[in-house]
């Protein structure tokens, strides 16, 4: 799903914003070639299989620090959760052939949202 730089590693784009630009996926976006690795082998302790998992603990830690550095109450739920999602959108996406990372992307503001306090007007 994710090659290169990671739109939570950009730094022209605040954290929140950053959050938010992972799910900015075009609509012919691959299935990520770690899913599709780790549901082919069927063997969880495979080098490959191993490799994704690496790979998926990755880039749920990226996006936790990036909630950490955007203010946010639960910093490792929210990267799960958003983890979890961008996972499920590239699935669907992939499974329906219908782009699903627009309605990814509305779930994704209110989870952020919820997860990072409002500033209190000063």
């Amino acid at each position: 799903m994710f090659m290169g730089v990671l739109p939570c590693d950009r730094s022209d784009l605040t954290p929140r914003e950053r959050l938010l630009a992972a799910f900015a996926m075009p609509a012919s976006t691959p299935l990520c070639p770690y899913i599709g690795a780790a549901v082919e082998l069927h063997d969880p302790e495979h080098p490959a299989s191993l490799y994704a998992r690496e790979h998926k603990l990755a880039i749920a830690a990226r996006l936790t620090e990036t909630a950490r550095e955007a203010g946010a109450t639960d910093p490792e739920e929210l990267g799960e959760q958003l983890a979890l999602l961008l996972d499920g959108a590239a699935a669907r996406t992939r499974v329906l052939n219908s782009a699903s990372f627009p309605t990814a992307a509305a779930i994704a503001a209110i989870l952020i949202d919820n997860a990072i306090p409002a500033p209190i007007p000063g």
